[in-house]
């Protein structure tokens, strides 16, 4: 009787021992679980500050992009911001898109029907949906190497994910530019053909792709504010002189700008011949 208690006894421990080990288990994947949440919830909340920071505290924003360089939630959100844009106002776009094609038929005889229309139109909306956020991340990408680049000639201590992280972030202004379009295109039921806050909005709807117009519409209110937190960024991350960031940044903004009139020149070209 004496041994078959003590296997009771025995069997009531072994049992006991293995409900306190699940119970430990249990509990140890309950806390990894919780950490793991609180992780996730640090990184989304540390990108949402930095995020907000780069507009009201760039300094701050960019030490800690220097620190722990984070991408994705700024990179989605500047990827897709155009996305949101053209969804909301897709039938504007159609609109000035079929003004366009019935102005390059002017003088040729050819009428647009419908049904030609609809194939030009489509394309347009699967390009557009597809390869506008890639040109987006290849935008950025392109961006963060030649900062890269110039940050190793001057031998700055920071990689490529630092930079990259800043490229991103910096991109996040552009959703205002976004959003102050999509207001236009709402208000005037048709997309603006140059931004309203730049310069070139100020001439007279005559000289819309004048070579005025392309040499004005860089100089706008985002991109000269993303020029200087561009310089701020610079500074910071890269550890690079007023001087060198100051260089880059106006070579910058002359590239832009060369690119804006050559465009124009471009398209001034093709449309002369098509006459």
């Amino acid at each position: 009787m004496r041994d078959e208690e003590n296997k009771v006894d025995t069997n009531e421990v072994e049992e006991n021992k293995d409900m306190y080990d699940m119970n430990g288990m249990n509990n140890s994947n309950e806390m990894n679980e919780n950490e793991e949440m609180e992780e996730f919830e640090g990184e989304t909340s540390s990108a949402i500050v930095k995020m907000a920071n780069i507009i009201f505290s760039p300094t701050e924003a960019f030490k800690a992009i220097k620190a722990k360089p984070n991408w994705l939630i700024p990179l989605l959100i500047t990827m897709f911001a155009p996305v949101v844009y053209y969804l909301v106002c897709w039938g504007q776009f159609e609109v000035s898109m079929i003004k366009e094609i019935e102005k390059q038929l002017e003088g040729s005889g050819q009428v647009m029907t419908e049904s030609m229309m609809e194939l030009p139109l489509t394309i347009a909306k699967v390009s557009t949906f597809v390869f506008t956020p890639i040109g987006v991340l290849i935008g950025m990408l392109f961006v963060a190497f030649i900062y890269f680049v110039v940050a190793k000639i001057v031998k700055s201590p920071a990689g490529f994910k630092q930079i990259f992280s800043m490229t991103v972030h910096i991109g996040i202004l552009s959703v205002f530019t976004w959003l102050i379009m999509m207001v236009m295109t709402l208000i005037k039921g048709e997309m603006p053909t140059v931004a309203v806050t730049s310069l070139s909005s100020l001439l007279p709807e005559s000289m819309d792709g004048s070579i005025l117009s392309a040499v004005l519409a860089p100089i706008e209110v985002i991109s000269l504010w993303s020029l200087y937190i561009t310089f701020v960024g610079l500074r910071v991350v890269a550890s690079l002189s007023k001087k060198a960031a100051g260089i880059i940044v106006g070579l910058s903004f002359l590239f832009g700008a060369s690119i804006s009139v050559i465009t124009l020149l471009l398209a001034n070209m093709a449309s002369s011949m098509q006459m």
